[in-house]
Parts: C-alpha cells; sequence; structure tokens
C-alpha cells in the first residue's frame, strides 16, 4: 500500500464518487434532457433519410477518433494521477496536447485533398462533400480540446467540466433552431453549429490550461502513454461496433430511411448511458486508482459495484417499461417503429455499464491488453452477429446482436478481472437483480389492462415494487443498506439548506 495516502471510511469514499457522479450526472442531465426534448423538433424538420445522414456522419468521426486518440484519455489520466509532482504532471499534458494538435492538425490536412472521394464512399454521391468537411471540422477540434477537458477531469473539476458542456449545448440547441428553421438549411445546419460551438470550446480550454501549465514535450513520457493507451483502443473499437456498427449494416442492407428510424428509438435507450452510465465512467476513471490505495479498497470496490449497478439496472428498467408512452408523446409517426427496439437496446446497455466495471481488476493491474483483447474478440462477434441479424430480421435483429455483444463483453472481463486481481465485486446479486428486473418488465409487457390510465397505474407500481424487493431481501448487504441511508439523509439536508437559501433570496 503506498505510504503517506490519508486512510478513509468506506462510506466516505463513496461519497466522494457519488458527489462528483452526482455533478456529472446532473450537467449529463440537463443536456441531454434539452437535447432528448429536441427529438420532436428534429423529427418535424428532418426527413429519416436527413437524420440517416446524420447519424453516418457522427459514426463515421467516431470511428475515425477511436483510431487517432489511441486510448490518450485514459493513459493521461492513469498518468496523472500516479505522478509525483505538479511538474511531472505538467509535462504529462502538454506532452498530451502537443500530441494531439499535431496529429489533429496532420489529419485534417490530409483529409483536404481526399474528401469528395471519401463522401462518396460514406454517404453517397447525393449528399454535397461540404457535409463530409463540417463533420470532420467538428470532430478534428473536438479531438484536440479533449486535452483540456480531460485536465479538468484529472483535477476533479467537475463543476467545471459540467458547466463548460452545458453551456456549450445550450448555444448549439439555439444555433440548431436558427439554422434549421429560419435559414432553412436543414441537417447541414447541425453540423455548421457544431463546428461553431466546438471551435469556441476549444478556444477557451486551451486558453484557460495553457495558462496554468507550461508546455513541455517529453518522448519518454509519450512512449509510455501510448504503451498504455494503445491496446486500450481496440476496446475503444469494440465499444463503437457495439454501439454503432449497425447502423452501417442498416445502411446498405436495408437504407438510409431504416437508419433514421433505428436511431431515434436507439436514442432512447442510450440515455441510459448518458444519464447513468457516462457520468459514472468520467469520474471512475480518476477515481478507482485513488481508491485502490485505501486498505480498505476491496470492500469499497463491492460495495460501489453493487450500488451502481442497481441504480443502472433500475433506471433500465424504468425506460424500458415506460417506452412505449414515450414514443407515443415525442416521437412524428413515421419513426415510430423505432419503439421496438428500445427495451432491448436498454437491456445491452445495462450489460455495458456493468462490464465496464467488470474492467476493474485489469486495468489497476495495468493488463490494458487483456482489456483490448475483450473489447477485439467482442468486435468480431458483433460483426459477424450484425451481418446474420440485420439481414434476416432488420431492426430487431441490429438489437440483438448488440445485446448479445454487451453480454460477452461483461462475462469475459467478469472472468479474466477475477484471475488478475480477485475483488470478490458481489456478481451473483447483481445477476440476480437483472433477472429480477427482467421479470418485472415482462409482466409489464403481456399484462396490459384495456385502459391506458390502468396500464400506467400497474407500470408505476412495477417500478415501485423494485427497490422495496431488494430493500426487503438479502441482494443489499447492511453496509450498502446504510450507505444508501446515509446518502438519503445527505441528500435531505443539501435540499432543506437550498430552500432555506432560496427562501432568503426572494
Amino acid at each position: 500500500m503506498t505510504t503517506g495516502i490519508p486512510q478513509v471510511t468506506a462510506a466516505t469514499e463513496i461519497k466522494t464518487a457519488v458527489r462528483h457522479s452526482f455533478v456529472y450526472g446532473l450537467g449529463n442531465v440537463l443536456a441531454k434532457a434539452l437535447g432528448f426534448c429536441m427529438i420532436p423538433f428534429y423529427t418535424h424538420y428532418l426527413t429519416p433519410r436527413d437524420y440517416g445522414v446524420l447519424e453516418i456522419l457522427d459514426l463515421s468521426m467516431s470511428l475515425l477518433g477511436m483510431f487517432l486518440a489511441m486510448g490518450m484519455t485514459a493513459a493521461m489520466l492513469r498518468s496523472y494521477v500516479g505522478a509525483k509532482t505538479e511538474q511531472e504532471r505538467h509535462r504529462i499534458v502538454g506532452t498530451a496536447f502537443v500530441f494531439v494538435l499535431g496529429t489533429g492538425l496532420g489529419t485534417f490536412l490530409l483529409m483536404l485533398t481526399v474528401v469528395r472521394q471519401v463522401s462518396v464512399m460514406v454517404v453517397g454521391p447525393d449528399t454535397p462533400p461540404t457535409y463530409l468537411l463540417t463533420a470532420f471540422s467538428s470532430f478534428i477540434v473536438g479531438y484536440i480540446a479533449n486535452v483540456p477537458r480531460t485536465y479538468l477531469r484529472a483535477r476533479e473539476a467537475s463543476g467545471a467540466f459540467v458547466t463548460v458542456e452545458t453551456v456549450g449545448l445550450l448555444v448549439m440547441l439555439v444555433l440548431n433552431v436558427i439554422f434549421i428553421v429560419s435559414l432553412k438549411m436543414g441537417a447541414f445546419g447541425i453540423l455548421l453549429s457544431s463546428v461553431l460551438v466546438g471551435g469556441a470550446q476549444l478556444l477557451v480550454l486551451s486558453v484557460w490550461m495553457l495558462r496554468g501549465i507550461r508546455i513541455h514535450f517529453d518522448m519518454s513520457l509519450l512512449s509510455k502513454m501510448l504503451a498504455f493507451g494503445f491496446p486500450l483502443m481496440f476496446s475503444n473499437m469494440a465499444v463503437f461496433a457495439l454501439n454503432f456498427s449497425d447502423r452501417f449494416f442498416l445502411q446498405h442492407l436495408r437504407g438510409l430511411e431504416v437508419v433514421g428510424v433505428y436511431a431515434v428509438g436507439y436514442k432512447f435507450a442510450f440515455m441510459l448511458n448518458y444519464l447513468v452510465v457516462q457520468p459514472f465512467m468520467i469520474m471512475w476513471q480518476t477515481r478507482m486508482y485513488v481508491i485502490h490505495q485505501n486498505s480498505e479498497h476491496r470492500s469499497i470496490f463491492s460495495q460501489i459495484f453493487v450500488l451502481y449497478s442497481v441504480l443502472l439496472i433500475y433506471a433500465g428498467l424504468a425506460m424500458a417499461v415506460l417506452s412505449p408512452e414515450l414514443v407515443r408523446i415525442m416521437v412524428g409517426p413515421q419513426f415510430g417503429a423505432g419503439q421496438n427496439v428500445i427495451p432491448i437496446v436498454t437491456l445491452a446497455y445495462v450489460f455495458y455499464g456493468i462490464g465496464y466495471y467488470l474492467e476493474l481488476g485489469m486495468l489497476l493491474k495495468d493488463r490494458s491488453s487483456l482489456v483490448g483483447a475483450v473489447g477485439a474478440g467482442a468486435a468480431i462477434l458483433n460483426l459477424g452477429l450484425n451481418y446474420v441479424l440485420v439481414l434476416h430480421f432488420g431492426m430487431m435483429g441490429a438489437a440483438w446482436a448488440t445485446l448479445a455483444s454487451f453480454l460477452g463483453i461483461a462475462v469475459a472481463s467478469y472472468w479474466l478481472s477475477e484471475r488478475v486481481l480477485p475483488l470478490s465485486l458481489g456478481a451473483g446479486r447483481v445477476t440476480s437483480t437483472v433477472l429480477f428486473a427482467i421479470s418485472l418488465y415482462l409482466v409489464a409487457r403481456f399484462w396490459t389492462p384495456a385502459s391506458v390510465g390502468a396500464t400506467v397505474t400497474l407500470k408505476l407500481f412495477l417500478l415501485a415494487a423494485f427497490p422495496w424487493v431488494l430493500w426487503k431481501t438479502n441482494i443489499l448487504s447492511t453496509a450498502e443498506k446504510s450507505t444508501l441511508i446515509s446518502a438519503g439523509t445527505t441528500i435531505r439536508e443539501r435540499l432543506s439548506s437550498w430552500t432555506t437559501a432560496v427562501s432568503g433570496i426572494l
């Protein structure tokens, strides 16, 4: 165990993790809730083909990012936490920034020479090359800005990080409305607003970062970061394949219109990733190394795993059960068929979030190559399943391929991590919780009362039954229940103080 590290209780570490996750999550809730509420707007002004073009461009940029970044975010965070001095931390940040700036500008210049040919390959001859060039420009500024964003995360400046992201999204949504409604720019308006907002964020974040550090480039540091991060590229590619390769199969086997319909349904399930998984991941990439230095790390890891998984499963159950009502309210009829994929993809993201945590042992032991191997295997499995299932079952086949592949990653990650660093996380209790949630969903799915009011009442009753049963059974340990009680008390105290402060101002 590292000396000089203050030893704190499991409850304290969990509260710290929850606090940062809550801030990141609150930013995601505000940001994605605004974006989610824009779905009726987009589905009104854009055709399914427009939506399909945007989806393919976005996914193409994400795929390029997997190769270009080479796991730099995870490597930078790992190196930053392990650094002994502030000067060493500055060298890490400066080295990463120089690397990303050079590769980003070089790739942009290369794209300028082949943009027409690549545009035909990606979105076909009927879409102007300016769409691809604008999307690529947005990608490059975001790729470079990721270094100062990661620096914010390394400093655990969750509030500043969320503020930058939320303000950027608000401005982007306003520009989208102006470009689409007032200037009649259609899908291109969304791409243009992304470039403008991304460029502004890059300028602001870079100026802030460079005022606090001096740029140092250290080739040996870069080599170490790339050695850690490069294998993770395969894991990131696997996540991309699991998340998005189905769109490409649907594009070529079923058409861009089907991609657009599927993408709208997928967005509902993807909200689970935005609201629960990503906030946790942003916090956890730094915090897990800090917790590992605590003598009670096994107990802390187990409690966090069970509580995080239960929250994730409950959120997924709510999305799956209420998805028919949400789609009827928010989505135009031409996109309604996408509702059928929501429960399947939602369960897939439950497994994705759990599987991410189960990589813990491999990452703590610096066995990123194993993480990459799991990812590569899952990517191959996913591509094969997508081809067969999309060919025969269309959108539903794509959803089932995603589910099977994410489940495979979770199982393989758990098996390998337990052999590298056994932690006894409580996987059996989490598995029981997943099965219980599936049984409640099936009741809501197949027991449908005659009236809408009775249907909604039944679904709310089932959602209320989930936490009650968990509390009354042995799925949650005494320590985990105590942590929840303590967290509830803290939340009530904070809400009370905020209410008092607001009342005083008014």
